[in-house]
């Protein structure tokens, strides 16, 4: 079915918008455009997730990252896109991890705040269709920019390799709920073994948009994760025999981490170039990690968009 200007100007307010809310993208950018943003996250967790879903407390984790990204589409159906967060972290409580031969914290976990550069990002990502439903492919690396802390309740990362693939799709409701869409992003992360372990991932972030007015947005979130392999967390550090744990020093690498998270965002168009976003999310449920007691997220982007020849 064709449509007016007005509709094509709606999918490319929805390409400005959505790229860092829920990293999903299912309309790509045309031809020659480009953008730089940076996104600053506080999150605050209290409890860990049990691998049977229970909740405990062993201290609590402030987490906070500024993830600067750039993007650059070549064509009207390739986007290219890179990122890198610096965290800095900190916890406070009674369990730390603790170093054997000295019997003390680890330098991530002794109360103090720790910042580190962590995991380039780098994205390949495809315009396969438009109608009846948009469908993007994509293929990302995920390196380590150096050797960072990875054991620790304020690890900032887990320091490993990734390869993931996978796709978004998204669908305008305009017929059913003007100004209203829906996207899915699900993507599969080959995950650098550790131990002889394997802990590949899988991940479903699924977003449903409504354009108050042109230049204003609002959406709700979800984010779920399901490891494929790893080992059940927390697990002792020393045998009862007295033998330190060989899998103690790579248990955060290797957890099973599930999880059922939900957000609500907004997005409002200072300019043609310039986005601001906010989003909020929390924990519903999960296994075998920390539990996100509540995470704010502000960014910016500064975009340039070539004008149509037409």
């Amino acid at each position: 079915m064709k449509r007016g200007a007005p509709h094509r100007a709606f999918w490319l307010v929805i390409a400005a918008l959505c790229p860092l809310l829920v990293h999903a993208q299912a309309w790509l950018p045309k031809r020659g455009s480009m953008s730089a943003s940076v996104a600053f996250a506080d999150i605050f967790d209290t409890k860990h997730y049990l691998p049977n879903g229970e909740e405990i407390d062993v201290g609590h984790m402030r987490t906070q990252s500024l993830f600067m990204s750039v993007s650059y589409s070549p064509t009207d159906r390739v986007m290219l896109s890179a990122g890198v967060p610096y965290v800095r972290s900190e916890y406070h409580g009674p369990r730390p991890h603790l170093d054997l031969a000295t019997r003390k914290p680890l330098e991530v976990d002794n109360s103090d705040y720790h910042g580190f550069f962590t995991d380039l990002h780098v994205e390949l990502d495809y315009q396969v269709a438009l109608e009846p439903v948009a469908f993007v492919a994509s293929l990302a690396l995920v390196e380590p920019t150096h050797t960072y802390p990875a054991l620790g309740h304020a690890a900032p990362g887990r320091d490993l390799k990734e390869k993931w693939v996978g796709f978004f799709a998204g669908k305008s409701l305009d017929l059913w709920i003007p100004r209203t869409y829906v996207q899915a992003r699900y993507s599969f992360a080959f995950v650098e073994p550790v131990a002889g372990i394997g802990h590949d991932r899988s991940n479903v972030d699924f977003e449903v948009g409504h354009f108050v007015l042109p230049e204003w947005s609002i959406r709700g979130l979800l984010f779920w994760q399901h490891t494929h392999g790893g080992i059940d967390t927390p697990i002792p550090q020393v045998f009862p025999n007295g033998q330190p744990n060989p899998l103690f020093p790579y248990h955060d690498q290797l957890s099973a981490d599930s999880f059922l998270n939900v957000g609500l965002g907004t997005s409002f168009l200072l300019s043609r170039r310039v986005m601001v976003f906010l989003l909020y999310d929390t924990s519903l449920q999960g296994k075998n990690g920390h539990k996100l007691g509540q995470g704010m997220n502000l960014g910016f982007e500064y975009s340039f968009t070539p004008h149509s020849s037409h």
